[in-house]
């Protein structure tokens, strides 16, 4: 796991430099309504370019059987997008499947362009990130992110020049993102005995909580929530005490000023809390850059990534080996 997080700082610019593949999409005329169909990790990013492009056209985002039982979302979008880094999610492909029948034009995301659900599209692009042969997504989570928002991108008439170029600027930190998050968790490995984790975000980065707490989830192997930060106003408080272990990511958003009487509320009742902050003159436990447009999305989901690889090996969990690897296939959530 610690080195597909490492693989992310190579990764990641190429698929910038080489982003003039995405222009094929543009034989696609009047798009207006988008459906993205994803589960797990991919759901996740999927919510984090929603919120960064949803200004400039409507993105709906669910999970596959969501959309098969409310079908009417597909039948009536202008393009169904089926995120699988695998390939193989079954419910994605169904997806896939109802929009065909629908003549609607499908484009797959995915890390396999061979895969049963590549199959199934009108267009394949690559995340470019090879095999992530562990459960926990890391660096094909970031590289679907900037994949999906370039595909978008192509349905959108604005110029984003300056989201690229902060996404260059995140990239350039990571580094920087991984020595701080290591060094934190190596004097705070009190982490380790959790029994329960929450992250909080809100905006853009309510994805990326989600996809923290998945993380955290997959390799603490613990029960681990995620919530909007007002929501979590609404019963969810309760849960806030010394035995708590919170997680908030604090960028300069809209509800940066309630964030920070929340995370000075979860300090009085001495909760366990990491604080991952975009202000550069904060005393936070991590500090990441201040990015107006993408809100620093990279470096606080490297912040959580790095967390839930070393966090569990203070348990003696080792986050990379394989947990009821069968489940899926078993299930039938996923072909072999």
């Amino acid at each position: 796991m610690k080195q597909y997080i490492l693989d992310q700082k190579n990764v990641l610019p190429s698929l910038i430099e080489n982003r003039t593949c995405y222009e094929v999409l543009k034989n696609l005329k009047q798009v207006q309504k988008i459906v993205i169909a994803a589960s797990g990790s991919s759901k996740n990013v999927a919510m984090v370019v929603q919120a960064l492009l949803s200004k400039d056209i409507e993105i709906v985002v669910d999970t596959p059987f969501q959309l098969i039982h409310n079908s009417c979302q597909i039948q009536h979008c202008d393009c169904l997008i089926a995120i699988s880094q695998t390939g193989k999610s079954t419910g994605t492909m169904n997806c896939a499947k109802l929009a065909n029948e629908n003549h609607i034009p499908t484009i797959a995301i995915t890390a396999d362009t061979q895969s049963p659900l590549a199959k199934e599209c009108s267009y394949i692009l690559d995340i470019h990130c090879l095999d992530e042969t562990i459960g926990p997504k890391t660096k094909g989570y970031t590289a679907t992110l900037l994949v999906l928002f370039f595909v978008i991108a192509q349905f959108i008439h604005k110029d984003i020049q300056q989201y690229i170029d902060e996404f260059i600027i995140d990239i350039h930190h990571i580094d920087d993102i991984i020595n701080q998050t290591t060094h934190y968790v190596e004097q705070h490995q009190d982490w380790s005995q959790a029994n329960c984790v929450s992250v909080i975000g809100c905006g853009i980065h309510y994805g990326t909580a989600c996809e923290g707490n998945l993380k955290l989830l997959e390799t603490m192997q613990i029960p681990a929530m995620c919530y909007e930060l007002e929501e979590f106003m609404h019963g969810p408080h309760r849960t806030v005490h010394e035995n708590s272990y919170l997680v908030f990511i604090h960028t300069h958003n809209e509800g940066y000023d309630m964030m920070t009487r929340f995370i000075n509320f979860a300090q009085q009742q001495k909760a366990h809390i990491i604080v991952i902050d975009d202000n550069q003159n904060s005393s936070s436990d991590i500090i990441i850059p201040q990015l107006p447009l993408t809100q620093s999305v990279i470096s606080a989901t490297i912040v959580l990534q790095v967390m839930s690889s070393l966090i569990p090996e203070y348990k003696g969990i080792n986050p990379s080996k394989p947990v009821l690897a069968q489940f899926a296939t078993t299930v039938g959530t996923r072909v072999q």
